[in-house]
Order: structure tokens, then sequence, then C-alpha cells
């Protein structure tokens, strides 16, 4: 795990949503840097670059240097095997006081990236953004400080094309706390943030409730068949702060957002808990406590997901073999994916245990095959 900077003391739930943009942007532009050939143009899109909550005196701790960095270091590692990448970059800043800060920190830790800057607000740039990228590889991070300025139309926009990830930080906390305030302006607000017209958001939603209508509206407002997302905790309660979500054309989407989940949300939300309940105990009692207990190897949270989700496997995948259907498992596993909280190994040795218990079979897999393939296909034991 890697090591968490006093700058995050006290907002450790950033430091978790670093952790997972982190992952996942590495990820990525690691992968689409592999493709050899002519130069490959990779992009890091931040839309709401500001306004500045950063704790460290190098900015190290914002989404704006996690971007950059992942960019460099993909573009070092391909490099030296004979790869070409072009590393970009787009920044927008609504705050006109912030906007000069986000430039010169932006333009001094770019590295081999070519940064362009955007002032205002993010609607009013997403058609100049859009021809800016064209059809290249983008990662889009939308993270706002709340919901407004978060259209779902503009983040729909952007998203509809190839090669397009996106990934959003919904507000949960926040918006959780006024969905159903029956303001005015609230309202305008909600229906933007949610892609509605002239509908209100539904009213008395659970918190799992709400998030399946939000990924509903994005898979709809920005014709992406693939949309999933994690739950980032309050560490020190048992209640959510963020829900992350991504969205893209291909399911290795989900593959891989599943796994920087099970990695970060976890396994290292876990220590970050005991640390940050820790340092809660000690600046209470004034005491530093004799020995910090250890952490569990899975977060609770994390690990109730997981084995609710256990049950939706079973579901889903019976559903997907009824009325004589052989699908292929390539078509079985991204909507489960989409939905539960589970890695695609923990998909694979699920349905494996469907098929020990006389549950379903798996067509193509040879003898020595010890998982599942995309190309097997999925049928009842009596078809």
């Amino acid at each position: 795990m890697r090591e968490m900077g006093e700058e995050y003391h006290g907002r450790e739930q950033t430091w978790l949503k670093h952790r997972v943009l982190e992952e996942y942007l590495a990820a990525w532009s690691h992968k689409l840097g592999s493709i050899p050939g002519p130069a490959v143009h990779l992009w890091y899109v931040d839309v709401f670059a500001g306004p500045w909550e950063s704790q460290h005196e190098a900015r190290a701790d914002t989404s704006i240097a996690i971007g950059l960095r992942a960019l460099n270091e993909a573009a070092q590692t391909w490099a030296k095997k004979g790869h070409k990448i072009q590393l970009h970059a787009a920044f927008v800043e609504k705050n006109p006081r912030s906007f000069p800060g986000l430039d010169s920190f932006a333009r001094a830790a770019a590295g081999a990236v070519t940064v362009h800057t955007f002032e205002g607000a993010f609607g009013d740039h997403v058609d100049a953004i859009d021809r800016l990228v064209g059809a290249d590889p983008a990662f889009i991070f939308v993270d706002p400080t709340g919901w407004d300025g978060a259209a779902l139309r503009f983040i729909g926009k952007l998203g509809r094309r190839d090669r397009r990830d996106v990934m959003i930080n919904v507000m949960y906390d926040h918006i959780n706390r006024f969905k159903d305030d029956q303001r005015d302006f609230l309202r305008r607000q909600m229906r933007d943030f949610f892609g509605l017209d002239d509908a209100d958001l539904p009213a008395g939603m659970s918190e799992d409730e709400l998030m399946t209508f939000y990924r509903q509206r994005l898979r709809e407002e920005s014709r992406v068949p693939w949309v999933a997302d994690l739950a980032v905790p309050v560490p020190t309660k048992e209640r959510t702060k963020f829900r992350l979500v991504v969205a893209g054309r291909h399911p290795k989407v989900v593959d891989l957002f599943r796994t920087v989940e099970a990695k970060v949300i976890g396994k290292e939300a876990a220590q970050v808990r005991v640390d940050a309940r820790a340092r809660a105990d000690e600046s209470k009692s004034g005491q530093l406590p004799l020995l910090s207990p250890p952490a569990p190897p899975e977060d609770t949270s994390y690990r109730d997901r997981r084995q609710s989700d256990l049950d939706l496997v079973r579901q889903r995948t019976l559903a997907a073999i009824a009325d004589g259907r052989q699908p292929h498992f390539r078509d079985v596993w991204p909507p489960i994916l989409c939905e539960a909280h589970l890695t695609l190994h923990d998909l694979k040795v699920a349905v494996l245990e469907l098929e020990r218990a006389g549950t379903l079979r798996v067509i193509g897999r040879g003898p020595r095959e010890r998982t599942i393939h995309d190309e097997h296909r999925l049928a009842s034991p009596t078809d």
C-alpha cells in the first residue's frame, strides 16, 4: 500500500478517491500506450480542476498532479521499448482568482505533457474540448465540489466517442442531504445533474437506488453500454462519502474498475479506517494509543457488499441461461460487474462453483483449463 501523507489527515476519503484515480489512470495509460506503430496520443481531461484544497506544498495531493504523473510514467515506460506516445492534458477552472494558479502549476508540472487550460465553467468549454481531443483516447475526470455545473448533458457529450473513459465523483454525502429538497433552484440543479427535463428526481430513494438511477441516466445520455460505481466511505463512520462512477464503451473498463476497487476500497481502506480512527481517538483523549489495532485483511463495508453480490451472480447467471440460451461468457460477465462489487476473478470462481454444484454447464472448457474464458459458453445442465 502506498503510504498516505499527513496532508490527507482528516480527509482520508480524498486519499481513497485519489488512489482509485491513480490506479485506474496508471493502468489505462499503460495499456493504451502499449499500442505499437504510429505515435499514440493520450489525453487526460480534468473539468473541475479546482478550487484548490491542496495541503501539500508541491500540490501532489491534487488530481492535476496525479493525472500528469500517470501520463508521464506511462510514456517513460513505453519509450524504452520504442513506442511513441504524445501526451496531452486539458484543465478547466471556473474561479477567475484560482485560474492563474492552476495554469502556472499545470505548466510547471507538465513534464512531457502538452497542457491546455480553460478559464470558465465546464459547460462553456465542452465543445472546444471535444474538438481538441478528437478521436484520440482520453480519460475524462469529473470531480465537482457538489452537483452544480456537472450537468449530465455535458458529461454525456464528452463521453460519447470511442476510446474515452469517464470517471465521475458523485458527492453522495452532499447530494443525499438535498435530493428531496423542494426549493426551486435545487430542483433545477438536480435535474441538470441527473439529466432530467421537466421531471424531478424520484423521492425517497435509497443510496443504491439513487446510484442505479444515475448510472442508467449516464448510460442513456452518453450512449455508453458499460457503467459501474463504487462507494468511498467516511473512514471514521459507517457511511458513504463519495460514489465514483466509471463509464466506457469497452467491457474492460468495468473489469479494470472492479480490480482497482478491490485493491483500494477492499484492502487499502481497511488500514486507512484503522489509522483514521486512531487519530480521532488521540485527538479526543489527547493521548497516543499504546498500540494500534491490526487492520482486517478486507474492509468490512466492502466485504459485506461483496458477499451480498455473490448472490446476485447466481441470479444473473441463471437468468442468462434460461429458456435454453447458451451465451458466451463474454456476454455474461460485463453486465453483472456493472452491478456487483466483485472482480472478474471473483465472478469466474462463483460460476465454477455453480458448475461443480450441477447448476450449470461450461461448454468448451478443456480438462486442463482451470478457469473460464470469454469464448466458453454457459448452459443449463439439462441442455
